[in-house]
């Protein structure tokens, strides 16, 4: 009986590896290690939003859905900018107060 072996990069031709490589190259950067100048605001947004709203799952449908007091306009999509970012904070922090 043969023990199966798994595949590697090393088991891939050249053009699978170019392949792999051109994939990894159009991802978007998602955290400091990948130098998003995003990623504290993203990940203060987060914090806050899940305090506010009691679970991630609440927190990213509050976030992704459009709100009345930001124009319609979604919390992730506002907090984009310094001045929306306040206006989203400002929003998270008076919910979490009332609660």
């Amino acid at each position: 009986m043969t023990k199966a072996r798994t595949a590697t990069t090393n088991d891939m031709g050249d053009r699978e590896q170019q392949d792999l490589l051109q994939d990894w190259d159009r991802m978007a950067p998602v955290g400091a290690e990948f130098g998003s100048p995003d990623y504290e605001r993203l990940e203060e947004l987060d914090h806050l939003a899940i305090l506010a709203k009691g679970s991630l799952l609440a927190a990213r449908r509050w976030l992704d859905t459009p709100n009345q007091a930001l124009e319609g306009m979604t919390p992730e999509e506002v907090a984009k900018t310094q001045e929306g970012f306040a206006r989203v904070r400002q929003l998270l922090t008076s919910s979490t107060k009332a609660r």
